[in-house]
């Protein structure tokens, strides 16, 4: 059931025949609100304010996805993962936002590309257009980590109730703030979510490491950083880099700009391999176990 799950969510996310309501997770935002507007979760401390929002649905995951058996709490089970994943798999968002951007650069438009992928990236200040095409990079298999190898990750660790666990938690970063100040339970969640996020992109690193076969890779899998640092970012950031062996970037813009445009593709090619591989380990898990 878990493989069918998959596979029937990452068709309907593709085909894009997934309903906006659970497409958007409108449903996981109005607990999330109804949450908000109880008082005793206020009132406890952050850390268990963040465990009594998220553990109703990890729970209701956990006990129907191993401790009710027969075929009816399995079919329960196997919708209730489709509709999780199909809000969870977001990835080709991320995908259609290169279009226009890819187009702005051809173009050598690098302020418009910019402005651009500020809509979707989480940029720093931009001071070249190397260092515009190396953010893009970076942040696209970010963002292409949160919508789409997280989910599988923790669904294929822990079936339904750790991709409850995962989504939840990416809802608190959905329009939460107050006033722009953000309730000490949501800070906890959102702390919490960086660690979500970083051991799946240590699991993609070394995927790149073994797709590649590129040692480098595989070190930056298993080498610990500072705590400051976004552990996410960082991994997928060297480990891209060493897989894909990118050089320095020419100073021509003519070059720069075909360069870029390699790098980009490049980085979505490689994206395909590791979704390929992945599901190809699952099914293997899947038929063994």
């Amino acid at each position: 059931m878990t493989l069918l799950a998959l596979l029937v969510a990452l068709w309907a996310v593709r085909e894009a025949y997934v309903p906006a309501f659970f497409a958007d997770c409108q449903w996981g935002l109005q607990y999330r609100r109804w949450m908000e507007q109880r008082g005793f979760i206020q009132s406890v401390h952050p850390a268990l304010g963040y465990g009594l929002y998220v553990l109703p649905p990890m729970l209701a995951g956990w006990l129907l996805g191993t401790h009710f058996e027969g075929w009816l709490f399995a079919l329960v089970g196997a919708l209730l993962s489709i509709l999780l994943l199909s809000a969870s798999l977001d990835f080709r968002k991320v995908e259609a936002t290169l279009v226009p951007f890819l187009k702005r650069w051809r173009n050598k438009e690098w302020q418009s590309a910019y402005e651009h992928g500020t809509q979707s990236f989480d940029y720093g200040r931009m001071v070249s257009p190397a260092e515009l095409l190396n953010q893009t990079v970076t942040q696209y298999w970010v963002r292409v980590n949160q919508t789409l190898f997280a989910p599988l990750f923790w669904f294929g660790i822990f079936g339904l109730g750790g991709l409850a666990l995962y989504l939840f938690t990416v809802l608190l970063t959905r329009n939460g703030s107050v006033n722009g100040e953000q309730p000490g339970w949501k800070k906890i969640g959102l702390e919490f979510l960086y660690a979500l996020d970083g051991v799946p992109a240590r699991a993609v690193a070394m995927t790149i490491a073994a797709l590649c076969f590129n040692g480098k890779a595989f070190a930056v899998a298993v080498r610990r950083f500072r705590a400051t640092d976004r552990e996410a970012e960082i991994v997928l950031k060297l480990a891209v880099k060493m897989g894909l062996d990118f050089r320095d970037l020419p100073g021509d813009e003519d070059e720069l700009a075909s360069e870029g445009i390699r790098r980009i593709h490049s980085a979505q090619d490689l994206r395909g391999n590791v979704l390929i591989f992945w599901i190809a380990v699952i099914a293997v898990i899947t038929i063994v176990s």
